[in-house]
């Protein structure tokens, strides 16, 4: 699962607040395992544009700032980024506030037409992991300059499995690559999430839809997530959106387990 991570949230009782409805399980409850073979990803579009000194990646026609390859840290408002060229790539380290948060190690395949990203992330209070990317090419080159599309992406702690567990109003949802549960509302209430510095809000859509929406420190949202629930409650199906400037799609049906 992608994982801006991800998310946990509130969610009534399925029908009215009566005794039947206390006694049953709710249908949302339980361990859902992701069908590997049923993902589908879209991944988004970017574009590199290399010189001398350094790259730099544009999505969504907005170019971000560019990263000086010269083995010195430079401020950006993301941290201290540290690049050095490494044959045809680059590996890049990312501090902030004297903490290392980022390294990653960017190489392109002998024939020119892949290009992997690994990239090790060091949580505040979590357990370090890995996520690897793989883009083809689309346009353009030598070397990493030209348009890229998005592929596929694994993280090394995601084991395909996501928790639920509603009670009363609220919900734990613990993704896969999360060391534990986060609880909120199902009033669209935003609940942060520290790591991120980012929230999540939540809605029932319908008796079998949950949409779930992940919104930046500005408010505006970044992800959608919408699960869908059978009709005998024995799978769902996930769909997950990312919004400009890095436009992907991903859909997988998870199985209860």
């Amino acid at each position: 699962m992608k994982r801006f991570s991800l998310c946990v949230c509130a969610l009534m009782c399925l029908g009215a607040l009566n005794q039947s409805c206390v006694a049953q399980a709710n249908p949302w409850d339980g361990s859902w395992k992701m069908d590997m073979s049923s993902i589908k990803y879209e991944g988004p579009t970017f574009s590199i544009a290399t010189d001398a000194d350094g790259y730099t990646i544009t999505r969504g026609g907005t170019p971000g700032p560019k990263t000086v390859c010269d083995g010195k840290p430079h401020d950006t408002p993301d941290g201290a980024v540290t690049c050095m060229k490494a044959g045809t790539g680059y590996t890049v380290s990312i501090t902030k506030n004297g903490k290392l948060q980022r390294k990653a190690a960017i190489t392109l395949s002998a024939d020119g037409k892949t290009r992997t990203s690994k990239s090790e992330r060091f949580p505040t209070g979590g357990k370090p992991f890995t996520v690897t990317t793989v883009a083809k090419r689309v346009s353009g080159g030598p070397g990493m300059s030209g348009v890229w599309q998005e592929t596929s992406f694994t993280e090394s702690q995601d084991n395909g499995v996501l928790t639920i567990k509603v009670t009363g109003d609220s919900i734990a949802f613990k993704e896969t690559d999360s060391d534990k549960p986060v609880i909120c509302k199902l009033d669209g209430t935003p609940t942060k999430v520290s790591e991120l510095e980012a929230t999540m809000s939540v809605k029932k859509v319908d008796e079998h839809t949950l949409k779930v929406t992940y919104s930046g420190t500005d408010g505006k949202a970044r992800r959608e997530n919408t699960f869908v629930l059978s009709s005998d409650g024995k799978s769902m199906t996930e769909t997950d959106v990312t919004s400009p400037p890095s436009v992907s799609k991903m859909t997988a049906t998870l199985h209860k387990s």
